[in-house]
């Protein structure tokens, strides 16, 4: 795959991961039902007390995740030159993170809740193709570069 199509991808994962996120948000603060094509309620999902993490609201986190992903990844498209190593890292983190997050927060949905929300599946779905496609498009030496890291910590 070439680089323009995996970081375009990407973009576009991340611009529609926060229009989901928004939609869970508008939904849950006018108190109105989403509709889960699958026939299971994601009312019942998304009010959860699985729905906060440390009091913030999982779909505000799915705002600010997708949105770092969609601006870094169209600035990685526009500004090819601003791709550096400390940032690839910063990037593969959060992204190694919210991946991990969105398989937690599936399994709360089917062991704990019994119950699956689709709009939540498709996010799950957005954040695995995003990880998948920045783990597989890094040329970062993660290695190498976290040796260079642990040269200059101070202990």
């Amino acid at each position: 795959m070439s680089s323009f199509f995996v970081i375009t991808l990407t973009a576009l994962a991340g611009l529609f991961g926060v229009w989901l996120s928004e939609y869970i948000r508008r939904k849950k603060a006018l108190r109105e039902a989403i509709v889960c094509p699958a026939g299971f309620d994601c009312q019942t999902v998304i009010t959860s007390r699985y729905s906060k993490f440390f009091g913030i609201p999982v779909e505000n986190l799915g705002i600010l995740y997708y949105s770092f992903v969609s601006i870094s990844y169209a600035f990685f498209l526009f500004f090819p030159f601003l791709h550096n190593d400390l940032f690839s890292f910063f990037v593969l983190a959060i992204t190694t993170l919210a991946f991990i997050f969105s398989i937690y927060l599936t399994f709360i949905q089917v062991i704990v809740l019994n119950q699956w929300c689709t709009v939540c599946l498709a996010s799950a779905f957005l954040c695995s193709v995003i990880f998948v496609s920045v783990w597989t498009s890094t040329d970062l030496d993660i290695i190498a570069f976290l040796d260079s890291i642990v040269g200059v910590l101070p202990f």
